[in-house]
């Protein structure tokens, strides 16, 4: 007897496809679920953060390679898997600050490369002009969530050693992808500019 074609499971096919889309909806769901743990003065509550942080982190792993194990990559999914990182670790940045446990100028310095990478990369692709993110923006990403989910545990001078680390990668891989955006343009003949009456 033939094997039935591979259109005969659809179920499985949606479900895979969606399946990632969901995870990083479910990351975005958690951002106040975490600034709200992080508000309430209760003993076990900034620890409760932490551990649904760290979901959130390891949600952003699986969906990536849950969208490459099943060849369900969409340029939404792209989208909202960027958004949503940015959201959360911004979210949770404003809330440290707030709550005094990291100075102004240090969670500006890692919100002000996310805005200005991705008005870099904003530009670039409307040039036509992409840059991947490469190992430096994946160990960013990394260090980021592991050195904020130290603070939400303690303040003492291990998890500050850890903010220093995904700082010095956040900026390094902040020129990383100036550059090579740069590099990506440099290429490329000038857009035509209009005339301004």
């Amino acid at each position: 007897m033939a094997s039935a074609p591979e259109h005969a499971r659809p179920a499985a096919k949606q479900w895979q496809a969606y399946l990632p889309n969901a995870l990083t909806i479910a990351r975005v769901a958690s951002i106040p679920v975490i600034i709200w743990l992080l508000f309430w003065d209760w003993w076990f509550s900034n620890q409760m953060a932490g551990f649904v942080f760290a979901a959130a982190g390891a949600s952003d792993v699986f969906d990536g390679t849950l969208a490459r194990r099943y060849g369900t990559g969409s340029q939404l999914g792209i989208f909202l898997d960027l958004v949503g990182d940015k959201l959360l670790i911004a979210a949770v940045l404003f809330t440290m600050v707030e709550l005094g446990w990291m100075p102004g100028w240090l969670g500006a310095s890692f919100i002000a490369r996310e805005f200005a990478v991705m008005g870099l990369r904003a530009y670039a692709g409307a040039q036509g002009v992409t840059v991947a993110a490469g190992r430096l923006g994946k160990a960013k990403m990394m260090w980021q969530y592991i050195a904020f989910n130290a603070l939400m545990w303690e303040r003492t001078s291990l998890p500050w050693f850890l903010v220093g680390v995904a700082l010095l990668l956040t900026l390094a891989s902040g020129i990383h992808y100036a550059v090579g955006i740069w590099q990506g343009l440099r290429a490329r003949p000038a857009p035509d500019i209009p005339e301004v009456i």
